[in-house]
C-alpha cells in the first residue's frame, strides 16, 4: 500500500471510529452480554505487507498499559481504542495512545471496540473474570486476539473460547510470553530430541516474599469515582466494593482469578507441557494447601502444592507465600526437568542442564551427557508481540495459540477445582471433565462450569 492510501485509509478510519462509537453510546441500553449476538457481523480483516495493524485495546491496568506501550514501540502497529471500567486507566491509555494517534477514542464498553470495524486486532488485559466473554465476541467479529493468560476463570468457558477461535480460524495470541523466549525454544528443543533422556518428573514453582499482614482487610466501601463496580463484577456474584477485590489484587480472590497458580503457574506449566507433548493430557490431579500465614481477605492459598498425573510422568507446582528464599540457582521462580540422562533448569534467565554421573564397570564415573548453559538475553515481551505482528501478516498461528493457551489454562483450574474439592481427582480429558459419582468430583465439576449469573450468558 503506497502513503497515499494508507492516508486515504486513515482518514476513513478517524472519521469511521466517531461514528461507531456515537452509535453504540446511542444503543448501549439495548446491549447484551451474550457472545452469539456478535457473531459473524465483520468479516476477517486483511492485513497488507506495508499496512499499519490497528489495535484495540480492553483493559488498561497496569498490564494492559504495558502491553500497550509494546505496541506504541512498534511501527507496524497503531492503537485506535483504548476501553476500561475505571475512568482513571481509560484516560491513562488514551494519553498514552494519543502521543501517536491523536484520534484515538476512549470507551467504557468493551462492546464498542470490538465493534469497530477498523480494528484488526484486540487487545484483552482484563481482569481473568473478563477474558472469555470479548474473546468470543472478538473471535466471531473476524479480529485478531492477544488475551492474557490464563485464558478464563472457568474449564466450560475456556472451551469456549478454543471453539470460536478454531471456527473463525482466529489468529490467537495468548499472553504466555515464554514461548518466544530464544534460548528458552532452544531448552524445549533440546528436551524434545531426548538430550535429557526420558523426563518423569517436572517439578514448577513460584514464591515470593510478602508479609504476613498481606493485603490487610479494608473494609468494604464505596467504589472511587470513575469505577464501575458493578460492571467490573460482570457474571459472578455480586459483593460489596472492597479495594482488595480489584485492580492488581483481584488474582488472589476465586471469584475472579485462581491465586499464584493462574497468575504463575500457567506460564511454568505452560513450557513443561510444550516440551513433553502438547497432545498429552493429565489422568489426574492431586492438591495440598491452605491459607496458613496471610491473615488478609483472599480467599486462595497462601502455600499450595499441585501435582498432576501424565502418562509416563508427573509435573507438580508449588506456592508459598513470605518466603522467597529460590529453589534452584537463585531464582524465585522456574522449572526443573528431571531426565534419567540429565536434569535441565530453566526459568526467564535461561537454562542450564546438569549431567547425570554414572560409573563404568572398570569403576571410571562419566557423565552422560554434556553439561550445557545458555542465557535469554532477548526481551521476551517485545519477542512475543514481534511474533503476533508477523503471525497476522502472514496468516499464521503464534507460538502461543489458542490451543496452547487452553490446554496450560484447563490443566492449572482443575488443580484448583482439585483444591475446592478438597481430594485427588481423576480427569477424562475427552469429557473435559472429572471421574466419577463422588461428592468430591461432583464438586470440582460444579466449579469447573460453575454458571453465569447476574443476567450474563456464555453462550
Amino acid at each position: 500500500m503506497d502513503k497515499k492510501s494508507d492516508v486515504s485509509r486513515r482518514d476513513f478510519i478517524r472519521g469511521a471510529a466517531k461514528g461507531a462509537a456515537g452509535v453504540a453510546a446511542a444503543t448501549s441500553a439495548a446491549r447484551t452480554a451474550q457472545a452469539s449476538a456478535y457473531k459473524s457481523i465483520l468479516p476477517h480483516t486483511c492485513i497488507g505487507a506495508n499496512e499499519m495493524i490497528r489495535t484495540g485495546h480492553i483493559g488498561t491496568g497496569i498490564m494492559g498499559r504495558g502491553n500497550l506501550r509494546f505496541v506504541l514501540e512498534r511501527d507496524d502497529m497503531l492503537p485506535i481504542a483504548v476501553c476500561d471500567i475505571y475512568a482513571k486507566h481509560k484516560m491513562q491509555a488514551a494519553s498514552m495512545a494519543g502521543a501517536k494517534n491523536e484520534q484515538v477514542t476512549a470507551h467504557h464498553h468493551y462492546e464498542e471496540v470490538i465493534e469497530n470495524k477498523d480494528v484488526d486486532a484486540v487487545v484483552i488485559s482484563t481482569s481473568d473474570h473478563w477474558h472469555a466473554l470479548p474473546a468470543i465476541q472478538a473471535c466471531d467479529a473476524g479480529k485478531a486476539v492477544y488475551c492474557e493468560k490464563p485464558m478464563t476463570t472457568t474449564i466450560e468457558e475456556a472451551r469456549h473460547v478454543l471453539d470460536a477461535a478454531k471456527r473463525n480460524n482466529t489468529i490467537f495470541q495468548g499472553g504466555t510470553l515464554q514461548r518466544s523466549g530464544n534460548v528458552l525454544q532452544e531448552g524445549v528443543q533440546l528436551i524434545r530430541e531426548g538430550y535429557l533422556g526420558d523426563v518423569f518428573r517436572v517439578e514448577t514453582w513460584y514464591h515470593d516474599d510478602s508479609l504476613p499482614p498481606g493485603l490487610g482487610t479494608p473494609p468494604d466501601e464505596d467504589p472511587p469515582e470513575g469505577c464501575d463496580w458493578e460492571l467490573h463484577q460482570g457474571w459472578v456474584e455480586r459483593v460489596p466494593f472492597n479495594k482488595n477485590r480489584w485492580l492488581y489484587s483481584f488474582r488472589f480472590f476465586f471469584d475472579y482469578a485462581g491465586g499464584r497458580l493462574t497468575d504463575w503457574g500457567v506460564h511454568l506449566v505452560d513450557i513443561a507441557m510444550w516440551a513433553l507433548g502438547e497432545d498429552k493430557k493429565p489422568k489426574s490431579v492431586a492438591t495440598q494447601g491452605g491459607k496458613y500465614v496471610i491473615r488478609d481477605n483472599r480467599t486462595v492459598p497462601d502455600t499450595f502444592d499441585a501435582l498432576w498425573e501424565f502418562d509416563g510422568y508427573t509435573i507438580s507446582f508449588s506456592h508459598r507465600a513470605c518466603n522467597a528464599y529460590p529453589e534452584a540457582k537463585g531464582s524465585s521462580h522456574g522449572m526443573v526437568f528431571h531426565g534419567w540422562k540429565a536434569t535441565m533448569v530453566m526459568s526467564r534467565a535461561g537454562y542450564q542442564v546438569f549431567p547425570q554421573e554414572r560409573k563404568k564397570k572398570s569403576g571410571e564415573t562419566v557423565a552422560v551427557c554434556e553439561a550445557k548453559e545458555a542465557r535469554q538475553t532477548e526481551d521476551l515481551y517485545r519477542a512475543h508481540w514481534a511474533n503476533f505482528a508477523e503471525s497476522i501478516r502472514q496468516g499464521t498461528q503464534p507460538v502461543s495459540h489458542a490451543e496452547a493457551l487452553f490446554n496450560s489454562t484447563v490443566t492449572c483450574h482443575m488443580a484448583t477445582c482439585a483444591h475446592i474439592a478438597g481430594d485427588k481427582l481423576a480427569w477424562d480429558p475427552a469429557a473435559e471433565r472429572f471421574v466419577g459419582d463422588s461428592e468430591a468430583a461432583k464438586k470440582a465439576n460444579a466449579w469447573a462450569y460453575r454458571p453465569y449469573q447476574n443476567g450474563y450468558k456464555l453462550i
